[in-house]
């Protein structure tokens, strides 16, 4: 059942420069799709099922990322991985939901 929650959320498609860390260097990824809680990255760094990451998303040329300071592994996949956003502040929310919106909107 689990499962099916996580999908109640409306996911875009998307192709965003993302940035991310566990405990060693920052590694880049591709945000490919994306939704309230969470999204799926396209990745050739191998992550483990539960691991938290600290996440980066660009929304575009100049603008600041939306910071994901935890992010939490749900599945790992062939040069992709899903992760669910475990902790997000409300302003990096608010953020994230109006980038969702304009996304929405094209």
């Amino acid at each position: 059942m689990g499962d099916h929650e996580l999908r109640s959320w409306r996911r875009f498609s998307v192709e965003l420069s993302s940035s991310l860390s566990s405990t060693g260097p920052e590694w880049d990824g591709t945000a490919v799709n994306l939704s309230r809680q969470g999204c799926a990255i396209h990745s050739t760094t191998p992550v483990q099922k539960g691991d938290r990451l600290h996440v980066l998303i660009f929304p575009g040329a100049n603008q600041t990322p939306i910071e994901v300071e935890v992010a939490q592994v749900r599945w790992v996949g062939s040069e992709q991985f899903g992760v669910e956003f475990l902790t997000l502040t409300p302003g990096e929310a608010i953020r994230l939901e109006d980038l969702l919106t304009i996304i929405g909107k094209g």
